[in-house]
């Protein structure tokens, strides 16, 4: 497996989350206290579309991190042996780093699923803009 995939399984998740939370948290400031004086309603009719869009993309960023995550683990848990020959002897060379990494890549995107999944569900459970009084 290459190396960006590696790195996509292991960081995709938290890049997703962080993309979620920069967008969706600067969106909705901007939308709610675009000048000197906050907003009962924000600026855009449309806001709550434009943050569930961003959290549908960053759910699928992490599927597919996941994925490549959990085809990583596959190919790492039943390791090839190379056998290499020198003067008669025969070495196990065994990739349990990546066993390791691999299963860190999975953790890691089933704990930013449901994050991602919970700061997307903030939408429905919380007013985009208050009162302000």
């Amino acid at each position: 497996m290459s190396t960006y995939k590696k790195l996509f399984a292991l960081f995709g998740a938290p890049a997703a989350w962080i993309m979620q939370m920069l967008l969706s948290e600067s969106l909705t400031a901007y939308a709610c206290y675009p000048y000197q004086e906050p907003l009962s309603t924000p600026l855009w009719t449309d806001l709550p579309a434009i943050l569930a869009a961003i959290s549908i993309t960053c759910l699928t960023l992490n599927i597919l991190s996941a994925y490549v995550a959990w085809n990583f683990w596959q190919q790492s848990d039943n390791p090839m042996i190379d056998k290499i020959s020198t003067r008669g002897q025969s070495l196990k060379i065994m990739d349990e780093q990546s066993q390791f990494l691999a299963m860190l890549g999975i953790m890691s995107n089933v704990v930013f699923f449901v994050a991602i999944l919970f700061t997307g569900c903030a939408i429905l459970l919380v007013p985009l803009c208050s009162d302000w009084a």
